[in-house]
């Protein structure tokens, strides 16, 4: 097994069957994914919501089918699929995104992460504990299998947030009360990281999300595909070919903090095939990011990081509610962490900004885009 970081990215323009699965055999081979003969393989993809795939909300089925394929050619055992969005029950199976049809014809087992979780603490945080699919203890390799898209509270979404689906349905949402802050969030991150330790990683990007994502952004052909053997690296690419700076994004500077990357400095990252630093988007749309903390902030607020953090999180865009586009279908009540939301006697959703934390739960289920960020002058 290679011991350095190696993304492999290559372009593919099409989800179809024949070109999609020549480039993903080059990236999984350039990008040293490990011997699955005789293995047994667990693939997470991207199903924030049961969203149809032109909406890029998901990891495209085309991409977890030719996977399944080449996996079975290589000789896997079992291949098992699954993820647990948090506004779905234990019985989720993912039906509009056409993940769970392909895991049908192609002869992969669905897995119900939220049936029988295990318990677990998540290392270097004081206390924490995530309910986790037990299927974990159950194989070989973890694939996470991500989309490339834009975050609202993270700034982008990859390989490694990804894997909080892991953590069972609602559990996920009280994460952001704990840990409101993109920095505090990030840490958590990078703690369930530490326990998952994932195998590999492969990226859709051949239709991505810019803007308002992960839910509410816009779909952008991109015409690429990105795996690595560290999954901390192939968002570091991701990143760079967004046009963001990699130590910009809290989760990559928290992995890094950890020492959980394979790279010390991102120039240490391998690209056999094309460079992400040759692949920039100079008008991809990307989420505003704060500026740099003050000498006044960096050594005052520690002192009193209990009011302040609130203080803060106060100064962030507010989701903003369209009466007239909402369903009242109650999503964003039961999501909201804060318990900020409720439906009034209109069936509609009023929100309490004095309790919205800002975590942009509410933003990411609404079927219907009802919730736009606020924009800042």
């Amino acid at each position: 097994m290679n011991k350095k970081a190696t993304v492999a990215i290559t372009k593919c323009e099409t989800y179809e069957a024949e070109p999609l699965n020549k480039a993903l055999r080059e990236i999984l081979d350039s990008a040293f994914l490990p011997t699955v003969k005789g293995k047994v393989v667990l693939l997470k993809p991207n199903i924030l919501s049961d969203a149809k795939p032109e909406k890029a909300i998901t990891t495209r089925p085309e991409i977890i089918q030719e996977l399944i394929k080449i996996l079975f050619e290589k000789g896997a055992k079992t291949i098992y699929v699954g993820d647990s969005p948090g506004i779905h029950g234990s019985s989720f199976f993912p039906r509009s995104s056409g993940i769970g049809k392909v895991c049908q014809q192609e002869g992969a087992i669905w897995s119900e992460f939220a049936k029988d979780p295990v318990i677990t603490p998540i290392g270097g945080l004081f206390k924490l504990k995530f309910p986790l699919p037990k299927i974990l203890n159950e194989v070989d390799i973890i694939i996470s299998v991500a989309k490339m898209k834009t975050h609202q509270l993270m700034y982008a979404t990859g390989a490694v947030k990804n894997l909080f689906g892991m953590v069972v349905g609602l559990h996920k949402s009280a994460s952001h009360m704990r840990y409101p802050t993109r920095e505090a969030f990030a840490k958590m991150l990078a703690g369930l990281y530490g326990v998952i330790k994932p195998h590999f990683a492969v990226m859709d990007a051949i239709i991505s999300m810019e803007g308002a994502g992960p839910a509410a952004g816009l779909p952008r052909h991109t015409g690429l595909l990105l795996a690595s053997n560290d999954p901390t690296a192939v968002d570091v690419a991701q990143s760079i070919i967004m046009g963001y700076e990699p130590f910009s994004v809290p989760l990559t500077k928290a992995l890094h903090n950890r020492r959980l990357t394979k790279w010390r400095s991102v120039d240490e990252i391998d690209y056999p095939l094309l460079n992400a630093n040759n692949l920039v988007i100079s008008d991809f749309k990307l989420i505003e990011q704060d500026k740099k903390q003050s000498l006044f902030n960096a050594l005052i607020v520690p002192f009193f990081t209990k009011y302040l953090k609130k203080a803060h999180r106060q100064k962030e865009p507010k989701p903003l509610f369209d009466r007239l586009l909402c369903i009242g279908c109650n999503r964003c009540v039961e999501i909201c962490p804060a318990k900020a939301i409720i439906l009034d006697s209109e069936k509609k959703a009023v929100v309490d900004y004095k309790a919205c934390i800002r975590c942009y739960c509410c933003h990411e289920v609404c079927p219907v885009n009802a919730i736009e960020i606020e924009k800042r002058e």
